[in-house]
């Protein structure tokens, strides 16, 4: 069993660093009043949101709750932890579950009751993939309340990583959002010591901590990089740099530095790391390493632990900042050949500081003209007072006016269009022989008339 599995939260005592939220899950436990409302919890991945709600749900079915938490020892709550659920709780993934007519199942199913007697809860992961239809189809049953009682009629546990899909009428209906808050990576690194005494790994705590940094503090992630550096031996520093590829971090840092003095060097960098990485993941990475530098530059932050100390030039703030605004912006599928162009690109924008158009920290002015203010060396900066990016211009200059439209010729036509011009020619034709006819008759004057005469 892997370590992630094995080691998941079973109580509440077990959560990492979410003491606010537990200490209110608790007291609606305490209160009685668990069932009069649904609630949802929304996090990054791997932070505990499912789990939170797992263990919510075994508090409210439990038979016997202690200190508003479940006891794990009653029928109810054996059955949701060897089964991973009972007759009264169901998980369900709405990735693959995401239909009205899986909602409207559950619906029916809430009409009679468990052989238990006790309510049913259902838990939707991944619940911003559910449609609006099914959203709509479980508004009334969450806001109904059952004959006799102020338990409502539905009760949903709603884990995701993306509440702001959600619909507010499915949110007013839920107890206020609860967000996992992200923990410290010492905090991380104390829990997998726990677990690393627990299995017999030998480790060293800065490599504890150090893989608490390069998970961003995701526990479940940082249990797996636990596993993966294990394979090698002791979780050292050493070994840790080596399993998750520490080294390209430093290279992508040396190619930054690189860019504007030796553009030969920076490209034969970018080459080598186009070897090692996909460039999706090295745009990514050098633009999340310019954002750091830049800050580190000014003094607002440090760099993270795993980087050790490294020297920058305070003067290179805006280059940093010109970096990250580039490898930001990268294009949907990136190759390698457009990384190599943009290094370069970067190198001569950087020593000819008159095509440095893209920058934002130095925005053109705004001519009066209102028109794009293009010189021979200079690209689109402003138009109408908006600023445009020198990569949403097209390849042919907005100054060039436009060539005059062209009259198309007979060929060109369609068949319809010609023989209505045909039939415009026609009448014109007809008309101008009946009105030169009428000129001579008035000319020559009425034969009658003559003859009385």
């Amino acid at each position: 069993m892997s370590l992630d599995t094995k080691y998941r939260p079973r109580a509440y005592a077990d959560v990492l660093g979410q003491d606010g939220t537990v200490q209110i899950l608790r007291q609606y436990v305490r209160s009685g009043a668990g069932f009069y409302q649904s609630y949802l919890f929304a996090g990054p991945w791997g932070s505990g949101k499912t789990t939170l709600g797992r263990i919510l749900a075994r508090s409210l079915l439990c038979a016997t709750p202690v200190d508003g938490g479940p006891c794990d020892a009653c029928p109810s709550c054996r059955s949701i932890l060897e089964g991973g659920s009972s007759e009264n709780f169901f998980e369900i993934d709405a990735a693959t579950n995401s239909g009205k007519d899986s909602v409207r199942k559950i619906i029916e199913e809430i009409q009679y009751s468990t052989f238990s007697g006790k309510r049913r809860l259902y838990l939707f992961d991944e619940s911003h993939r559910l449609t609006l239809d099914a959203l709509d189809a479980l508004l009334k049953p969450m806001e109904d309340t059952v004959p006799g009682g102020e338990d409502k009629s539905l009760v949903c546990i709603f884990c995701t990583t993306e509440p702001e899909k959600m619909r507010a009428t499915i949110l007013s209906r839920c107890a206020p959002a609860f967000v996992i808050k992200p923990v410290l990576p010492e905090q991380v690194g104390s829990r997998l010591a726990q677990i690393c005494d627990a299995e017999g790994i030998a480790y060293e705590r800065d490599a504890l901590t150090l893989i608490g940094e390069l998970t961003e503090c995701h526990i479940r992630d940082a249990l797996k990089a636990v596993e993966g550096v294990s394979m090698l031996g002791p979780v050292s520093r050493e070994n840790v740099a080596k399993y998750l590829h520490l080294d390209l971090n430093a290279e992508c840092l040396s190619l930054l530095r690189s860019i504007r003095s030796d553009l030969s060097v920076a490209l034969k960098q970018a080459d080598d790391l186009t070897k090692r990485s996909s460039p999706s993941i090295l745009y990514e990475k050098l633009s999340d390493l310019s954002m750091t530098s830049y800050k580190v530059s000014l003094g607002i932050t440090n760099f993270p632990g795993y980087m050790g100390q490294v020297a920058l030039d305070s003067g290179q703030a805006d280059d940093f900042l010109f970096f990250a605004d580039r490898f930001s912006s990268r294009p949907g599928r990136p190759t390698a050949s457009m990384l190599l162009c943009d290094v370069a690109s970067l190198h001569r924008d950087l020593n000819r500081p008159q095509l440095r158009a893209s920058e934002p920290s130095v925005p053109a002015p705004p001519p009066k003209s209102g028109k794009v203010d293009a010189s021979p060396n200079d690209k689109p900066k402003m138009v109408d007072d908006v600023y445009v990016h020198p990569r949403a211009v097209r390849k042919d200059d907005a100054t060039t006016p436009a060539p005059a439209p062209s009259v198309p010729s007979p060929l060109e036509l369609r068949p319809l269009e010609f023989f209505r011009l045909v039939k415009m020619r026609a009448s014109e034709l007809t008309g101008s022989s009946e009105s030169s006819g009428r000129q001579r008759r008035d000319d020559v004057g009425d034969p009658g008339t003559h003859q009385s005469g």
